[in-house]
């Protein structure tokens, strides 16, 4: 009867994860691909069910821009997903954004929310895409367990700057989000978190418009700030290194000759 019993709760487990993997939240990780239709370029792959994807065939001539403006090359082809649905969206990643990349082979989610802002040209399609990119290309070229900690603000921070964000859709320009620092505005950049990790609370406590625009908009300032004043070269090294070392701000403090928190003060006498 034990036997029995035990023999029933494997067969349940087992169910659940390939449930989980073909239709549920593993789905990003899973190795199989089903319920979409596959259209395969040079250096993209794009899933999709119903949807037209005409607009998404240019991001082939994005991978090699993205590749040139981050020093780093990606692993393997990026797998787009392109959902007919929220609803659909949510249960493979339970995102509520527009877009998500999420670990290990870097894939890009795009909502139906995101494809009707685009068609109704509320958003600008490739700016939103070369941000994704960023994402992917960092995840494809660090451990799961690495991305797992990773600090997030500066994934967003980077992909916010090099994919031109600042002053698109709403994003903060460089000068705006200077002035709103000046009037007081500021979130600790260690308060984002990582994938595992929840939110600190100057993110939670700050109150003004368009919360995520300003913070991106600050995270892409402090990475300008890093590029301009300390050097590109030593920037796009801090960068590949960070991605092969577990402790991010012990490299920082490494490459910078000071600890984070030195360097925020810094940063934020700026502004005074």
């Amino acid at each position: 009867m034990k036997r029995k019993i035990l023999l029933t709760a494997v067969l349940i487990i087992f169910g659940i994860l390939v449930y989980l993997l073909l239709y549920g939240r593993l789905f990003p990780l899973s190795p199989f691909v089903t319920g979409f239709n596959k259209q395969e370029y040079q250096r993209v792959i794009i899933y999709y069910q119903s949807a037209r994807i005409s607009q998404f065939g240019s991001i082939d001539s994005l991978i090699q821009v993205v590749e040139k403006s981050h020093q780093l090359n990606f692993r393997h082809k990026v797998e787009i997903f392109i959902c007919d649905s929220d609803r659909q969206y949510h249960r493979y990643t339970g995102a509520t954004a527009r877009f998500i990349t999420t670990p290990v082979h870097g894939r890009i989610f795009v909502s139906a929310r995101a494809k009707d802002d685009y068609e109704n040209q509320r958003i600008h399609l490739e700016t939103y895409l070369k941000h994704e990119l960023s994402h992917s290309l960092l995840y494809q070229n660090m451990s799961l367990f690495l991305s797992l900690q990773y600090p997030g603000w500066f994934m967003e921070g980077l992909a916010t700057y090099s994919a031109g964000q600042m002053g698109v859709d709403g994003y903060l320009t460089p000068r705006e989000t200077a002035a709103k620092i000046r009037e007081g505005y500021f979130v600790e950049p260690k308060d984002w978190g990582t994938i595992i990790s929840p939110k600190g609370k100057t993110i939670k406590e700050i109150t003004i418009e368009n919360k995520f625009h300003f913070i991106y908009a600050e995270f892409a300032l402090i990475i300008s700030d890093l590029i301009q004043t300390q050097g590109e070269n030593r920037f796009w090294e801090f960068l590949q290194k960070s991605m092969d070392e577990g402790d991010f701000y012990q490299l920082f403090f490494q490459t910078y000759g000071m600890d984070f928190e030195s360097y925020i003060k810094y940063f934020r006498s700026q502004f005074n």
